[in-house]
């Protein structure tokens, strides 16, 4: 039977220069059912809002951004995604635009995920998108210079670049499990 581990005491470690508004950290004490503490990390993004990752199609193809990726020092091809502001449908149409220039249409949410249920205290949800064939891509329309590249992937090339180790972003990996799941794998 599970029994939960209820959170003791919790200390705001760090909130970002906006008062937490991207980034907060939690240092929460819990006590086990065997009665021992133990102290654990916490990240909150976003507010807390649930985030979003975009899977948009275009007929079997699916599109991806490439982007530098700091916190892991290389480049990296991924869902584009996204901070919730709104709704998940809402937010996942504002970042596809923004990222790519693209107007989808006939989104939903397929899934909510736990991505680092470890640490991360947000859930995010993927919304698929369709995208029309003719569509003409402009990465990084919004100016910010966060989004160098993007272009169509087919599910062969998608299949490929997971196998060898060339796309391994875990939003863009558990999205797609989600997606293949939702349509009866």
């Amino acid at each position: 039977m599970d029994t939960e581990a209820p959170r003791t005491h919790t200390h705001k470690a760090y909130t970002d220069a906006d008062g937490g508004r991207w980034c907060e950290v939690y240092l929460d004490t819990y006590r086990s059912p065997s009665g021992a503490e133990t102290v654990q990390h916490r990240v909150r993004v976003g507010g807390g809002r649930t985030g979003v990752v975009v899977l948009a199609r275009r007929g079997d193809d699916i599109l991806l951004v490439r982007q530098w990726r700091p916190a892991i020092g290389r480049w990296a091809w991924e869902l584009p995604r996204g901070f919730g502001e709104t709704d998940p449908v809402s937010d996942a149409l504002r970042e596809l635009a923004e990222e790519t220039g693209l107007v989808g249409s006939a989104a939903a949410a397929v899934a909510f995920l736990d991505v680092d249920s470890g640490m991360l205290e947000n859930e995010v949800a993927v919304v698929e998108v369709s995208v029309p064939g003719d569509a003409p891509l402009r990465p990084g329309s919004s100016g910010d210079g966060e989004v160098a590249a993007a272009r169509w992937w087919s599910p062969g090339e998608i299949a490929t670049a997971i196998r060898a180790g060339e796309l391994r972003d875990g939003f863009t990996l558990a999205a797609l499990g989600a997606s293949s799941a939702a349509r009866g794998l």
